[in-house]
């Protein structure tokens, strides 16, 4: 079965990337450019994992993750937070299950999302 990921930025060229990256080892991808448009995108339809990024308009990424939390139905979805700022410690306690760097890991966003889509 091909696990389903759900990247959310508000950057085309972000989320085009990615969309490539995670394709290129097999993934179905959707994409979202704000927090709303991802929480009604999940409503759709749940992925196994999300890519979301912090600084959106709107509702931010933090904002998006603890929503997804507060949600006993989505407790198996997995997200990892993709993004330039440096507050890993605001991201895990929004609920991310990983954080990746922009400009540091994404050459490595396609291993991480296997490790987190293993995590028990």
């Amino acid at each position: 079965m091909t696990e389903k990921i759900l990247v959310v930025d508000d950057s085309k060229l972000v989320t085009d990337i990615v969309k490539m990256r995670l394709e290129m080892h097999g993934y179905e991808v959707r994409l979202a450019h704000s927090g709303e448009e991802a929480l009604a995108c999940i409503e759709e339809e749940v992925p196994d994992l999300m890519v979301l990024d912090v600084q959106m308009p709107g509702m931010d990424g933090y904002e998006v993750c603890r929503q997804l939390r507060e949600d006993p139905s989505l407790d198996d979805l997995r997200i990892i937070m993709l993004t330039s700022t440096e507050d890993k410690h605001a991201a895990f306690e929004a609920g991310v299950d990983d954080y990746l760097n922009k400009d540091i890991d994404l050459l490595n966003l396609p291993n991480r999302v296997k490790l987190v889509l293993e995590m028990d």
